[in-house]
Order: structure tokens, then sequence, then C-alpha cells
């Protein structure tokens, strides 16, 4: 078992956390109070209408498929690296 590289994957997964909620923080809240200043054309709806109405939902289960994906990869290659546990000597 390699613990360095363990306790890297371990710090990589607790960071991706943070930052994906970081950004749903962001996405979901930070921009309500500027709402009527983001009053711009997406396509063909106001910017802030969108963002209220799917925008942060599409955002959501963006960033809640992205760190699925990620921490499976990560997980996987953490039980790579550990052994497999041993049965009792009896």
């Amino acid at each position: 078992m390699n613990p360095s590289r363990a306790h890297v994957l371990r710090q990589r997964i607790r960071h991706t956390t943070w930052v994906l909620l970081a950004i749903w923080l962001v996405v979901g809240f930070a921009w309500v109070p500027f709402a009527r200043d983001l009053n711009f054309s997406f396509f063909t709806w106001q910017f802030n209408f969108w963002m209220a109405a799917q925008g942060s939902v599409l955002v959501f289960l963006l960033l809640t498929v992205l760190n699925a994906w990620l921490i499976n990869r990560w997980e996987k290659e953490l039980q790579a690296l550990e052994p497999p546990p041993q049965a009792p000597a009896d």
C-alpha cells in the first residue's frame, strides 16, 4: 500500500467536494442580489429569468454528475491501492 498516494487521493476528494459545493453556492444563491443587473438576452430568454427557472437546476445536475464520475474514479483507484481484507485465523 502506498499511503502517500492514498492520502493524496483522499485530499483530492475533499478538495473537489468543497470546490463543487462553492460553485453550487455561487450559482444557486450569489447571483440573486444582482438579478436586476443581469438583464441581458441569453438565447431567447432574459438571463436572470433563465437562471431562476432552469440555469441553477441544470448547473446543479451537472455538478452532481461530475462529482459522481470523479469520486467513483478516485475511489476505484483507492481500492486498488488498499490490500484486500484478511480473514481472521481461527
